[in-house]
């Protein structure tokens, strides 16, 4: 079964929706990369991250993703010339999203974006299929059910 699933930043001004959301139409992983880590440090959102430095993604078809509001609050930067294209909220600094490129069809929205009192992510998306980047793990790669996919 699919259902929508709606992501807003830290205050609500940035808010929108994904259609046919289902562990089956994404796919959630850990990314312990470095481009990761320091995005959420430039937002001064290290908060995100796990204690290995972990940022929780969920990969979805950027068709799905529409915001409603707030749009003009939505900023974009790269890190470096090579890094990934990623979005955040101005008003909060929440990020938003990110992408390689154009060759490669999918927007990473850090899971906490869709977490709220009436849907979970775990009941959204099932849990973390795996997890990418490892070597960059702080203190290294958490061992047990973790690898990359």
């Amino acid at each position: 079964m699919t259902k929508n699933a709606t992501l807003q930043c830290r205050c609500g001004e940035v808010r929108g929706v994904v259609t046919d959301v289902s562990p089956n139409t994404v796919n959630r992983v850990v990314c312990y990369c470095d481009d990761c880590q320091a995005f959420l440090h430039h937002l001064g959102r290290a908060d995100l991250l796990d204690a290995h430095g972990g940022s929780d993604i969920v990969q979805i078809a950027p068709a799905s993703l529409s915001f409603v509001h707030g749009k003009e609050r939505i900023v974009g930067l790269r890190l470096t010339p090579k890094g990934l294209y990623r979005w955040y909220a101005s008003c909060c600094r929440t990020p938003l999203g990110n992408v390689v490129g154009p060759a490669i069809p999918f927007v990473g929205i850090v899971v906490q974006a869709f977490a709220s009192e009436t849907q979970k992510p775990d009941d959204l998306f099932g849990p973390a299929i795996g997890a990418i980047y490892g070597k960059y793990a702080v203190g290294g790669a958490p061992a047990g059910r973790w690898r990359s996919p």
